[in-house]
């Protein structure tokens, strides 16, 4: 088994659990003492499982396909989905018609998938005490927006979602949002914005920090450098861990399937290369909800030396393309509906803002994720800021006439002439 000609395709954290679970019932906000436990989910939220991954495995192969110049790419599309999760419970009518196509839980209740995600934030980050996962919801509007109650208490209730008003005008504000990003990813996604466009009225921000050790690691004094190479054949140094471990492996004639479980066995990572004449863009086109049930149903436990290039990088993108093209369209457009947020004012999402960062050594996976959903209303003129710093013409008119009462020039506003 050799991962050395072909570079990884897809890093997906699996929630091993989920296969074998049958039922459970979670209230909101309740705290479950189950570390070291199976996560235990209703055959609803199961299927709700099931949609993420096809959410998951459509968003990726959007993103990938778009991913020229052989950059890499690591996003959490689970990350999105709390962030979209919030965001719909504001949506009405055909927008939110519009998340249920795009998110895949066409056929269940608002409630149904609000106990789903609860249950996640709730109970994914007790199942593995040897593992850190840090799930985290926010609200922030701004100040003096009218926002309905009963929107705020159901992101607060089965989110766990803070909710706050801020001065988006005031500096600090920026820092605010930033510095709890920062805090919930343990610093390796410092900041999700840049700036606050002036007709801002909400962010919806989820959060995710992972941090888990591999269920047997790698020796770091077999760590050595060794080429790989790059989908044009040229090669570049990197440094290789080594181990002879336990892991599961299943492989046909397009791809070769590894699954390196974390402690306990709780979370892993799955590695995914090409076979044959299959390049990686062909393979990665190909997965779907079926190719990859397929995959993960028929691995099987394996011991063998396993070679695996250490690595350490971030990613950035806006997904309003690629949700757009998912089915979400209305929800970026005039027609939204956000009613269930502000009935007097129409809102609409003018930008969805993904960041993640991965670092994988001999101990063990540290991931983080953040995504930002920025509403605006509709009917407000983007923000426009002209700086005068060239000569310039002016007047001064009556308005409902149109009489020019004074025009001129500023060719030099030091200039105070006589």
């Amino acid at each position: 088994m050799n991962l050395l000609r072909k570079p990884p395709l897809l890093l997906l954290l699996l929630i091993t659990g989920f296969a074998s679970c049958k039922k459970a019932a979670v209230t909101p906000n309740q705290n479950n003492n189950n570390k070291g436990k199976n996560l235990v989910l209703t055959v609803i939220e199961q299927q709700k499982v099931t949609a993420d991954n096809a959410f998951t495995l459509k968003l990726f192969k959007n993103l990938d396909s778009t991913n020229t110049g052989g950059a890499n790419l690591f996003v959490s599309p689970l990350s999105v989905s709390f962030a979209l999760g919030m965001t719909s419970n504001g949506a009405n009518g055909a927008t939110l018609t519009a998340f249920k196509k795009t998110l895949n839980f066409a056929g269940l209740s608002q409630a149904q998938v609000n106990d789903y995600y609860n249950n996640l934030v709730t109970n994914l980050p007790e199942l593995d005490p040897n593992t850190t996962l840090n799930i985290a919801n926010s609200i922030w509007y701004r100040q003096g927006f009218s926002v309905l109650p009963q929107f705020l208490q159901t992101d607060s209730t089965y989110f766990r979602a803070r909710v706050q008003a801020l001065d988006f005008t005031n500096q600090t504000a920026l820092s605010t949002i930033n510095n709890w990003v920062s805090t919930e990813t343990h610093g390796k996604i410092p900041s999700i914005l840049t700036s606050i466009p002036g007709n801002a009225v909400m962010y919806l921000v989820n959060a995710m920090y992972f941090k888990s050790t591999w269920k047997e690691r790698f020796d770091p004094s077999k760590t050595t450098p060794m080429p790989f190479y790059l989908a044009d054949n040229s090669t570049v140094q990197a440094s290789f861990m080594t181990g002879k471990i336990d892991f599961n492996y299943y492989g046909d004639a397009k791809a070769s399937v590894y699954e390196l479980p974390y402690s306990n066995s709780k979370y892993s990572m799955v590695i995914i290369t090409p076979n044959g004449n299959t390049t990686l863009s062909q393979l990665a086109a190909g997965i779907d909800s079926l190719q990859w049930q397929s995959w993960v149903s028929n691995l099987r436990a394996i011991n063998g030396q396993v070679t695996l290039p250490k690595f350490t990088f971030s990613y950035s993108t806006s997904l309003n393309d690629a949700l757009t093209s998912l089915g979400l369209g209305n929800a970026f457009s005039d027609a939204a509906d956000f009613s269930l947020i502000n009935p007097s004012v129409r809102l609409k999402i003018s930008e969805v803002k993904h960041k993640a960062f991965v670092g994988v050594d001999e101990s063990g996976t540290t991931a983080a994720a953040a995504t930002s959903v920025v509403i605006v209303p509709t009917d407000t003129a983007p923000e426009f800021n002209p700086v005068f710093n060239h000569p310039f013409i002016f007047a001064i008119r009556e308005m409902n006439s149109g009489l020019i009462l004074f025009v001129g020039t500023v060719n030099n506003p030091l200039l105070t002439g006589e």
